[in-house]
């Protein structure tokens, strides 16, 4: 009994100083209890940092004018007629204008006057030309601007007649209507104002009325 006591005493210190010469490492038991999910260790190894997103700009967007060209000119022949006692005037003009997308045109063209005088028995004639902005506010209805330069004959002394001639400038405005009779060819009918007439004026009146033709 006492042997068996004494035997198992030994074996007990044998192999606590056994353990005490090979301490295990307290790292060795981490790794031994520790159990990683595989999940874990893709986020842990292949994350990155979220890069804010950058706003993209809207692309500017620019609208081509894709009408034929015979669809943006336009040609007009512009007269007037006007009696009086004194004189019997008439005008002619050869128009060529562009027209833009929405409302306007501008255009340009020569203009000429004549003038009989009958008192003096004479013709005077006038030469000039002229620019001028339309609106064209509804399909029969526009308003017009224009600026005209003359150089306009005028009797300079009545006894004996002599003729002279000067430039003359005039600034119109007013309204008109357009009577469609084709797709191109129309008929206009217009009232100017002219705001800069004046007794040297080829114009007997400051107001001038227009019959127009477009082809």
């Amino acid at each position: 009994m006492v042997k068996s006591t004494f035997l198992a005493l030994v074996s007990l210190i044998l192999t606590t100083g056994l353990m005490s010469q090979n301490p295990v490492n307290p790292d060795t038991l981490a790794k031994t209890s520790v159990v990683t999910h595989p999940d874990t260790l893709v986020k842990a190894t292949t994350g990155t940092a979220v890069q804010p997103q950058q706003k993209q700009e809207p692309k500017k967007t620019v609208r081509k004018d894709t009408r034929p060209l015979i669809d943006r000119i336009d040609i007009d022949l512009n007269t007037s007629f006007w009696i009086n006692p004194n004189q019997v005037s008439g005008e002619i003009s050869l128009l060529v204008s562009y027209r833009f997308p929405k409302i306007l045109s501008i255009g340009t063209g020569p203009t000429y006057i004549f003038n009989y005088q009958r008192a003096a028995d004479k013709n005077l004639n006038g030469l000039g030309g002229k620019v001028f902005v339309k609106a064209q506010l509804l399909k029969f209805l526009y308003l017009w601007t224009e600026y005209q330069g003359i150089d306009n004959q005028y009797i300079s002394d009545w006894n004996p007649v002599t003729l002279g001639s000067e430039y003359v400038d005039s600034w119109f405005i007013g309204a008109g209507i357009n009577i469609r009779l084709g797709r191109r060819s129309g008929i206009n009918m217009s009232v100017l104002y002219d705001l800069l007439h004046g007794s040297d004026s080829p114009y007997s009146s400051a107001t001038t009325y227009r019959l127009g033709f477009s082809f």
